[in-house]
């Protein structure tokens, strides 16, 4: 059942899921296309390859992605996880533990070319892995944000209650 309160939000909360999977999809084209989700092309985008004339990736050009990213990404989730949070009834340790889950994911995504490029080749599964759990578990989220903030299906019970609504459980 979608929280009354949240009647005169629906369009903002649908607007910013649109806007944020359109983002998504953008992002997981560009990952493909660009750096691709195979371990050993993720290493060759990073570190080079004589095959392709390519040149490994210096520390500035991965700066001028990093430092933005460390800004933008947290904030959508940080926005999200919000909305989520006032919007759903979900329990707070299995909220906290996959939001614990989706900032790592996002974190290590950032990071793990730098690991790749200076430390160990090897990093370049976590940095796949990283991608693709981040764009996965962002789709939940965003489909639990919509799915709280529509307004309930006709004929489900309880839907005409007076009730006032409970918020997030604890």
């Amino acid at each position: 059942m979608a929280d009354p309160r949240l009647r005169p939000f629906r369009a903002p909360i649908a607007a910013f899921a649109v806007m944020v999977v359109l983002v998504m999809a953008t992002a997981a084209v560009l990952f493909v296309r660009k750096i691709g989700l195979r371990a050993g092309q993720v290493e060759a985008f990073y570190l080079g390859s004589e095959a392709s004339f390519a040149r490994p990736r210096t520390l500035a050009g991965m700066l001028e992605v990093a430092v933005p990213h460390l800004l933008a990404v947290p904030m959508v989730l940080f926005v999200t996880l919000h909305l989520v949070a006032f919007a759903s009834r979900m329990r707070r340790r299995p909220f906290a533990l996959v939001a614990g889950f989706t900032f790592g994911c996002a974190l290590a995504g950032i990071l793990s070319g730098f690991g790749i490029r200076y430390l160990w080749p090897e990093v370049a599964t976590l940095k796949v892995a990283a991608f693709l759990g981040l764009e996965a578990v962002m789709l939940v989220w965003l489909g639990l944000l919509v799915a709280t903030a529509l307004p309930p299906v006709q004929g489900e019970s309880g839907a005409g209650e007076a009730e006032p609504w409970p918020g997030p459980a604890r």
